[in-house]
């Protein structure tokens, strides 16, 4: 991230926004680098609303749109469950028995790729 100029505005953790480059990914698309205003103590990145208009027309016009649900992981014998939710499902096309690979990208996420 390059600091571009800090701002005089704060962040609700007190800490001063600064403009800055940062990676943005939303609904699994990467957008690539996009300016936006980062906390300088927390770290929490505030996107303009030109650029949230932008991520969103494209989450849209690929169809995620309003498919992020909640969940809870289950136990089923010795494993644990993830249900996928139905629309989630047909939107990519998921059936019974369906290969897939799964594996942390990151400590706290879990990425499935469909293989069939």
């Amino acid at each position: 991230m390059t600091s571009e100029s800090v701002l005089d505005v704060r962040c609700k953790c007190g800490g001063r926004l600064k403009r800055s480059a940062t990676e943005v990914e939303f609904f699994g698309i990467d957008f690539g680098t996009k300016k936006a205003d980062v906390c300088t103590k927390c770290g929490s990145e505030y996107l303009s609303q030109e650029l949230m208009e932008e991520l969103e027309a494209e989450v849209k016009r690929r169809g995620l749109f309003g498919l992020e649900r909640r969940g809870r992981v289950a136990k089923s014998g010795n494993s644990l469950v993830i249900r996928i939710p139905k629309e989630i499902a047909d939107t990519l096309k998921m059936k019974r028995d369906l290969p897939i690979v799964i594996y942390p990208s990151e400590p706290r996420k879990l990425v499935v790729e469909l293989e069939g």
